[in-house]
């Protein structure tokens, strides 16, 4: 049974979103914010770092993030879906509401075929590697289970010959 959630282990989760967010824009500022200045707001101060209005703009995103999360992954909105249709739904609403940030905010021109394909191409390599780490996770947990589960097993079927020894006594 998974213990419920307060307000504060969503703050943590936006929290870790957030901050992933900010580590990736940084080094792509380092990397490539020069090139970058004066066609995307994210890059506005260039290789200098992120404005302030780009880390509340990506703060925002990030609630976003994690309020999907919430309406897709637990039982609160959504009581009948399968997994697969929750994973669908949350990455087609999460493009959905990133493309509403591009356009808002003018992170890159939205009319150029170029940077919407590496957006895609970023996302998609994030989704990727964000399935492979959870898959990745459960894996290790299903082994500390099976393994605490045969301790278990093997402790009771100890119990149960010390028992009957002392039985036989």
């Amino acid at each position: 049974m998974e213990d419920r959630k307060t307000i504060f282990d969503y703050m943590g989760q936006i929290l870790q979103v957030f901050g992933f967010s900010i580590l990736l824009l940084t080094v792509f500022s380092i990397l490539f914010g020069a090139a970058a200045q004066g066609y995307s707001t994210i890059f506005s101060l260039g290789e200098k770092g992120l404005a302030v209005s780009t880390m509340l703009e990506f703060l925002l995103a990030s609630v976003g993030t994690v309020s999907l999360r919430f309406v897709f992954f637990t039982d609160t909105f959504i009581k009948n879906m399968t997994i697969i249709l929750r994973t669908v739904s949350m990455v087609l609403s999460e493009i959905l509401m990133i493309t509403v940030l591009i356009c808002s905010f003018g992170w890159f021109p939205g009319d150029e075929w170029l940077p919407w394909l590496m957006f895609f191409l970023s996302f998609g390599i994030c989704f990727v590697l964000s399935v492979a780490l959870t898959l990745f996770k459960e894996r290790i947990e299903n082994k500390r289970m099976q393994e605490a589960l045969e301790r278990l097993i093997r402790q009771e079927a100890a119990m149960e010959t010390a028992k009957r020894e002392e039985q036989d006594l």
